[in-house]
């Protein structure tokens, strides 16, 4: 039986990007390939994403992936240069993981583009090695090990991370590309970063779109450890890690999906760097997520009755596909379509 919700998880990720095909080039080496392409005029635009700009927009597909896809937006009029390799702590932070089965191949392909001097935040790998039981509990030498692995690879259009998981099993969690340089898989999760105290506007993705809630990981400030340390974490800062994922996922490793939704709210005394304007559509780099509904029309409803704000009629987005997009209650921009 068809459903009325959310189809999947996270669609795909909205792009700013100024040039076409060194963006196309760059994804291609990720295992994206260039699918349907689309238009919209100005006043178009300006109704579906806020943006008084004509769009030409590229969406990539990754084997047979049906989540975490890229959307490459080109904008005839850009408003701002977006995230710009925006550390994970920043609020207002977007960046997508990419399953990999060579970290190591990862992370010399950005070794090297900071070598030859172009832009990148290259942080990593870290692992961590409380993966599936705690370090303590583990026999190095004598027993596999489980451990994940992650490098950033941020460019100032791609806020892109690999990650690997070693002797830990999830068979449908992103499938990789082995015919790409880069060995990627599809996105299997895309995040959100806010500094703030109030874990609340987040049930909004539970509630209202019908994420399903995986778990919730509350990390304090801990050197040497591989979450404090990506996150830049200093004394007396804190942050908490939520996930929502596509309706159809398990809660075992083995049934996790991609497409999944991670949100983090970072606790610091200190001043945000405060970057959540430059993460919305009409910016360069990562600004917009989507997602399908079944019944987009029963959504709408939803969602105009809910804290969301900037809601917008539902019309045809640059795909011709039935749309319409809002500003969640932790700020970010979302575009829902029908399925």
């Amino acid at each position: 039986m068809a459903r009325d919700g959310l189809i999947g998880g996270v669609y795909d990720i909205g792009v700013g990007v100024p040039d076409a095909g060194k963006a196309l080039a760059f994804w291609q080496g990720c295992g994206y390939r260039a699918g349907a392409e689309g238009t919209l005029p100005a006043e178009r635009a300006k109704a579906l994403y806020g943006v008084d700009s004509n769009l030409h927009s590229i969406r990539l597909q990754h084997q047979n992936a049906s989540a975490g896809l890229i959307r490459l937006m080109m904008w005839d009029k850009t408003i701002g240069p977006g995230l710009d390799m925006a550390p994970l702590r920043t609020h207002g932070c977007r960046w997508s993981v990419h399953r990999t089965d060579n970290i190591a191949n990862a992370y010399v392909h950005g070794e090297m583009l900071r070598r030859q001097g172009k832009p990148i935040y290259l942080l990593g790998p870290q692992y961590n090695f409380n993966l599936g039981t705690k370090l303590t509990e583990k026999t190095p030498f004598v027993a596999p090990v489980a451990a994940s692995g992650d490098v950033l690879l941020f460019q100032p259009h791609a806020q892109l991370v690999a990650m690997t998981r070693m002797n830990y099993a999830v068979p449908k969690y992103g499938t990789i590309n082995p015919d790409c340089p880069l060995r990627l898989s599809e996105g299997c999760h895309m995040a959100l970063v806010i500094q703030g105290d109030d874990l609340s506007i987040f049930e909004f993705y539970g509630t209202v779109i019908g994420f399903k809630r995986h778990r919730q990981v509350d990390i304090a400030y801990a050197p040497g450890t591989m979450p404090s340390d990506m996150f830049g974490l200093h004394s007396g800062e804190s942050f908490s890690e939520i996930d929502f994922d596509d309706p159809d996922a398990g809660d075992d490793p083995s049934e996790h999906l991609p497409g999944r939704l991670r949100v983090f709210l970072l606790r610091s005394p200190r001043p945000p760097d405060d970057r959540l304007a430059r993460a919305q559509p009409g910016n360069l780099g990562y600004s917009l997520y989507t997602a399908r509904i079944g019944d987009l029309p029963a959504m709408h409803r939803k969602v105009a009755a809910s804290d969301a704000t900037a809601v917008t009629p539902i019309m045809a987005d640059e795909f011709g596909t039935p749309a319409f997009s809002f500003t969640a209650p932790d700020g970010f921009v979302w575009t829902l379509m029908q399925a």
